[in-house]
């Protein structure tokens, strides 16, 4: 059976890829309908169950490693992070501090899963993992503004306050505006007679997924002996310094006067379903010999200005469900994508252009999918998986068979308001044959 590189979707004319036989080079991708069968028949077979995990010491600078337990088929990973941000302040007046828009999440550098001390499959920072959430999930981020008279930016939202919060402790006073959690400003009180310490209380709740989605099955880890093992390792960066890349920084110099400790617990749950009883590896095998993963690649440089001046080049041999980017300017502040991008589309075989629309259309669709804003400040997507009104939505027609198409790349104008370089990052949302197999 041959497939062409976009399933089932109209194409202009030479814009289908060269076809092959399924199973040269790759798996055969079944349709939407024989994946959610697969994924039912195995849950009837099943139950679905979760672990606490024991809790983890998260520290500034470091990577911090612990394993998951050996038990079932692994769905999803879920963090519970909460720490403390001591700032002692030991100068005659006030100092103010400012959090980084996307704080809390930022506290997570870097989340990695890798199986058997070999395949990756996932690595991203908490923000990217939080854009990722609020694909999969429905209302994560929340409009802040009225319509009247106001122009849309994606600095207007905030995240769901059961999925984080950030309180003011002893002798910190909050300043709000447009961040995440609506806290732009920490002042510390001033030191004048003896240093002050004042407390940032902060917690924030992410979700690791394993499978493509909560029905639909495929990516399972197979953890269900001890002779696998999956790691998961957790970067926290330093925590202060002098750009919107730290969680707390300052304009200029980080004052000598104000010391920063902080303390950090993740708590993880570990989600899983039962191997059945009696065990039939053919009810899961297709399952688990398919991975999910979620990888970035960081520092690309951004362009400053043009028509398709934005022209991101992929790799090959994977479908592709979607594409996540992070966008920065020269300082490291997070940007507007909607003010500054227009136009985005996925382009292969040199004329195939997929979902190339203005970005103001783009927004009003992207509100009425996600029951509020798509994505955070900064971030940009292109969905392939959410094509109806349903939570955790899922269809395949219009995956991207990257084992088959040419030169596949993602294209968008830039604004000429981006007058300096700066990065952005790409989050590839993927399924990959055959990287795990059942033990």
């Amino acid at each position: 059976m041959a497939e062409t590189s976009v399933r089932s979707n109209m194409l202009p004319a030479g814009g289908i890829s060269a076809t092959m036989e399924a199973g040269q080079g790759q798996a055969f991708l079944p349709d939407t309908f024989t994946m959610q069968r697969l994924s039912e028949i195995f849950m009837v077979n099943s139950e679905q169950n979760c672990i606490k995990m024991n809790s983890q010491t998260l520290t500034a600078g470091q990577q911090s490693n612990f394993i998951i337990n050996n038990v079932g088929l692994g769905e999803s990973l879920e963090l519970l992070v909460t720490g403390t941000i001591t700032l002692v302040n030991s100068k005659s007046g006030t100092e103010v501090i400012t959090l980084a828009p996307e704080f809390p999440f930022n506290i997570i550098q870097n989340i990695m899963t890798q199986f058997n001390g070999q395949t990756v499959l996932n690595s991203l920072s908490g923000y990217e993992l939080l854009g990722i959430m609020a694909k999969r999930g429905k209302g994560v981020i929340k409009g802040m503004a009225s319509s009247a008279g106001v122009v849309y930016t994606q600095s207007l939202g905030r995240v769901e306050k059961t999925i984080a919060w950030v309180k003011a402790g002893d002798n910190v006073t909050f300043a709000t505006g447009n961040t995440l959690t609506g806290v732009t400003t920490a002042t510390v009180a001033t030191g004048a007679a003896g240093a002050v310490t004042g407390t940032i209380d902060f917690g924030f709740y992410v979700e690791l997924p394993f499978t493509v989605r909560r029905n639909i099955l495929c990516g399972l880890l197979p953890m269900q002996n001890n002779s696998v093992y999956a790691n998961i390792a957790v970067t926290v960066p330093t925590i202060n310094g002098i750009s919107e890349l730290f969680p707390l920084h300052v304009d200029t110099t980080w004052p000598t006067t104000c010391t920063v400790s902080s303390a950090i617990t993740c708590q993880p749950t570990y989600n899983f379903w039962a191997i059945p009883s009696p065990n039939d590896s053919k009810l899961y095998q297709y399952l688990v010999a398919n991975s999910y993963m979620l990888l970035s690649q960081g520092n690309n440089a951004m362009p400053t200005t043009g028509q398709e001046a934005l022209q991101h080049s992929m790799p090959n041999n994977y479908y592709l469900m979607s594409l996540l980017l992070t966008m920065r300017d020269s300082a490291g502040a997070l940007i507007d994508t909607y003010t500054y991008i227009d136009n985005p589309y996925l382009s292969y075989n040199g004329t195939a252009r997929v979902d190339r629309r203005d970005m103001r259309t783009k927004i009003a669709r992207d509100g009425l999918y996600n029951e509020g804003y798509a994505s955070p400040l900064g971030q940009l997507i292109w969905d392939a998986t959410n094509l109806d009104y349903l939570s955790n939505g899922f269809n395949t027609s219009k995956w991207l068979n990257l084992y088959q198409a040419n030169n596949p790349m993602f294209i968008a104008d830039v604004n000429a308001a981006v007058s300096v370089a700066g990065t952005y990052s790409v989050l590839r949302e993927q399924l990959v044959p055959a990287a795990v197999k059942v033990v």
